[in-house]
């Protein structure tokens, strides 16, 4: 019987990546067996009894790997709990009307599987790490520098999921 729960992300420079790294920890000190993993990575969903699944939001939408990764295993994702987050710059003034696009960026994944959860989460940038035409856009844009990840309520988010998750 599935008895894990799967934390499946896309990340383009590590900060979604550190995000499902904390929802797994924070799942694991609750007693519940995770695999984080890529979502690229993941090819059977027969060990999970539930997904969380996050993307970093580029230009109003995820990254196409947790995208791809929910259409090839839209039926496995419909008979378990499913909760969605996204990781992105443009959230950590916590401006409602922003905080509503970037829920709006998983809308395509929300009509392929609808989830149980959504998070919206701040993410970090750091110039150094960014390639040349990531770093014009975020010039462009003015987007400031920093890392604005909000780690208790990423925390608290994850454990909100699992009651949402846990059989009763």
């Amino acid at each position: 019987m599935a008895d894990r729960i799967l934390v499946a992300y896309a990340s383009r420079y590590g900060s979604t990546a550190e995000v499902a790294e904390a929802i797994g920890d924070e799942l694991q000190k609750a007693g519940v067996a995770v695999d984080v993993r890529p979502a690229s990575e993941v090819r059977d969903l027969s060990p999970y009894r539930a997904a969380i699944i996050g993307s970093p939001i580029y230009m109003g939408k995820w990254l196409p790997e947790p995208q791809i990764f929910i259409e090839q295993h839209q039926r496995d994702l419909r008979n378990i709990p499913v909760a969605y987050f996204a990781v992105g710059l443009t959230v950590n003034e916590g401006n409602p009307d922003i905080i509503k696009k970037a829920e709006a960026s998983m809308d395509q994944v929300r009509m392929l599987v609808e989830p149980v959860e959504v998070g919206v989460f701040a993410g970090r940038l750091e110039n150094s790490r960014l390639s040349l035409a990531d770093r014009t856009i975020t010039k462009l844009v003015r987007a400031k520098t920093g890392d604005f990840r909000n780690w208790e309520a990423i925390r608290a988010w994850a454990r909100a999921v699992l009651q949402k998750i846990e059989p009763a």
